[in-house]
């Protein structure tokens, strides 16, 4: 629960890539960066982000569409975990449900 709240205040302090704020981002370029992250942020490689590595990894990055949820409460955000919130948070943030996160959605 902690590294949830703590990915929340993170993640709610982290602006849009540019790229991303003017052209939007689909599904699939949505599930790529968000791939790309994860396995940067991973630094010792046991597929799950401690708090320590989610920290470490937001401080390097502008966007905030990285948000991992540690559903099991175990402490870690699993890379199961942060696949589900990652489709929970695309559906929350694709408003008009197009398949597509416009500019306006990712502000």
């Amino acid at each position: 629960m902690a590294l949830l709240l703590l990915a929340a205040v993170v993640v709610a302090l982290t602006p849009v890539p540019a790229s991303a704020q003017s052209a939007g981002m689909d599904r699939a370029d949505f599930d790529s960066a968000r791939d790309s992250f994860f396995s940067s942020a991973d630094r010792n490689g046991d597929f799950a982000l401690s708090g320590a590595e989610l920290m470490n990894a937001m401080g390097a990055t502008d966007a905030q569409i990285f948000d991992g949820d540690d559903a099991d409460g175990d402490g870690l955000c699993s890379y199961s975990e942060y696949l589900d919130s990652g489709d929970q948070l695309f559906h929350q943030l694709d408003e008009d449900g197009d398949g597509t996160l416009s500019s306006q959605e990712l502000q």
